[in-house]
This record gives structure tokens, C-alpha cells and sequence, in this order.
């Protein structure tokens, strides 16, 4: 997650949308994410039910399978307010 924190800084949506280079880091990083989601235990999940485990899997299955099916504001939004929101979450658990 630090890894798309770090290829987002500077970005603004426009520059993000343009950058293809950076959209393709970020979105396989988040292809990362969703298959680590993926692999969860349940009791895992549970820890953190308000994390939207399926929709990170279903995410990484539309970015590995539908090339081009999300949208750059997408990609966006979910580098800039559901990354952030999960490594706080998981940094929750790692302080427990």
C-alpha cells in the first residue's frame, strides 16, 4: 500500500489520468491487494469486517481480466481514500 501511496505524491487526478505509466504501477499493485484479499482465511477477514474484502478480490479480477474496464477517476479515488483507509485498518491490527 506504501507502494501507491509513494507512485500517487505530486499526482493531482488530471496528471494521474494522463500518466499511464503510473496508472499500470498503481493498478498492479492493487491486482496485489485483491489477490492477497483473496487468499484471506475467514477468521482473517473477520477481524476487519468493515473492509470490503470481496471488492478488493472482484477489483483485482476486473483489473487482471477486463483490461481497460476501470476508468482512471476510479483508479484515482481508490488510491487516494480506499488504500489509505485499509493501511489504516491494517495498521489497527498490527497494534493489537
Amino acid at each position: 500500500m506504501t507502494w501507491i501511496t509513494a507512485y500517487v505524491v505530486g499526482h493531482s487526478a488530471e496528471s494521474f489520468s494522463s500518466d499511464m505509466l503510473t496508472r499500470d504501477a498503481v493498478c498492479m499493485r492493487l491486482i496485489v491487494i485483491g489477490e492477497a484479499a483473496n487468499r484471506l482465511t475467514d477468521d482473517a477477514k473477520a477481524k476487519l469486517p468493515s473492509l470490503n474484502w470481496d471488492g478488493m478480490a472482484g477489483l483485482r479480477h476486473i483489473l487482471a481480466h477486463d483490461y481497460g474496464a476501470a476508468s482512471p477517476s476510479l483508479l484515482w479515488s481508490i488510491a487516494m481514500v480506499n488504500v489509505p483507509e485499509l493501511a489504516e485498518a491494517l495498521s489497527r491490527i498490527e497494534e493489537d
